[in-house]
């Protein structure tokens, strides 16, 4: 804890044991006793309020604890030391310009008071050296707690930056998954509820593809709530390929190898297969559909390609979500026409953005 930090200005309490010490040796009169107990408690509020405020405040905090000093001094030699301590409240001053302005006040204040109770000028040499000291110390503690504080904020903000990217990635992950998965199992739903009658073994085969497709989604949503990503971008679209034909189409699938790309990468191309699977299910009315990972070198290529009526559709920002999720992966998304320029195309490339082709 910050408060516990040895920069902390609690621990120069320990010396107001200095301000006692002349009691150890002669038990001062009644009167003294009960004005020095009172002038120590309010030199600890005073003390507490500037070192916690650090403002214009500790000039008059300062001020009085130093003619208190000077006024108990005759009967007290220790409470010389509220001197010292007048010095270190004005170094935790944020204000350096203050700060300095209250040296001068302090050092002028040590003239006064050394001349008014004509003490030797060896006390002023011996109060501004060590006072000075104590002064630059402070101040620099001050300094080096401002800084601890400034790293544990800047700590603090990085880690809630972090959880919420992480519940922000969890949610999009979520609702790819679910979007995707839920079209797909109503519309096996629907077909099995037209067979349930006229065919009834292909309508139980429907229901089965919905149990198989309920459990490998169960899967990716764990996947996502917990980062892992197991399915190869392969597989991915081997999948999307299977939930297509399940719904009817003819799909064409040509794989080159990019499992090797970075898994940021490969999560953004498994998004936009499973949203352009998605629009068309829902929208595109399409018998065919083109699937194709194609890889030159450096340069990848993929492109989900249908006949259907054309037109991509997405909820809300959802194209340009997918269009940005890509983007800060190095990777650009086209729209343009699908199969034999009818239906729609998703295309996704490294390198610069232009026409779809």
């Amino acid at each position: 804890m910050r408060f516990l930090s040895p920069h902390q200005p609690w621990l120069y309490l320990i010396y107001l044991v200095l301000y006692f010490l002349p009691w150890f040796h002669r038990v001062p009169e009644q009167t003294d006793l009960v004005s020095g107990l009172l002038a120590i408690g309010l030199f600890l509020a005073l003390f507490f309020v500037a070192m916690i405020r650090r403002d214009w405040t500790a000039l008059p905090a300062a001020g009085l604890v130093l003619v208190m000093a000077y006024v108990l001094m005759p009967a007290n030699p220790g409470a010389a030391v509220l001197v010292i301590y007048a010095a270190a409240m004005l170094g935790r001053m944020r204000q350096r310009q203050l700060m300095l302005a209250g040296l001068f006040a302090w050092a002028a204040g040590l003239a006064a008071g050394n001349f008014l109770l004509g003490l030797p000028w060896t006390y002023l040499a011996g109060f501004l050296a060590f006072g000075g000291l104590v002064m630059a110390a402070t101040a620099w503690s001050a300094a080096r707690e401002d800084r601890e504080a400034m790293q544990e904020e800047l700590q603090a903000e990085a880690a809630a930056s972090a959880v919420e990217a992480e519940r922000q990635r969890i949610a999009r992950d979520l609702h790819d998954l679910l979007g995707h998965t839920l079209s797909v199992v109503t519309l096996k739903a629907e077909i099995a509820q037209r067979l349930f009658d006229a065919d009834p073994e292909r309508a139980r085969s429907e229901l089965g593809e919905i149990e198989t497709i309920s459990r490998n989604a169960l899967g990716e949503v764990r996947e996502a709530v917990t980062g892992l990503r197991r399915r190869s971008l392969s597989e991915a679209a081997e999948e999307t390929a299977d939930r297509l034909r399940s719904a009817g189409l003819d799909v064409t699938l040509t794989l080159e190898a990019m499992d090797d790309l970075p898994d940021v990468q490969q999560q953004a191309i498994r998004m936009m297969l499973r949203e352009g699977a998605t629009n068309i299910l829902r929208h595109a009315q399409a018998k065919r559909a083109d699937i194709r990972l194609r890889r030159a070198g450096e340069s990848i290529n993929v492109s989900l390609l249908d006949d259907g009526v054309g037109g991509a559709r997405y909820a809300g920002r959802g194209l340009d979500d997918l269009r940005d999720r890509l983007c800060e992966t190095g990777l650009d998304l086209v729209v343009g026409p699908g199969i034999d320029g009818q239906g729609s195309g998703l295309i996704v490339r490294s390198g610069q953005p232009g026409e779809a082709s």
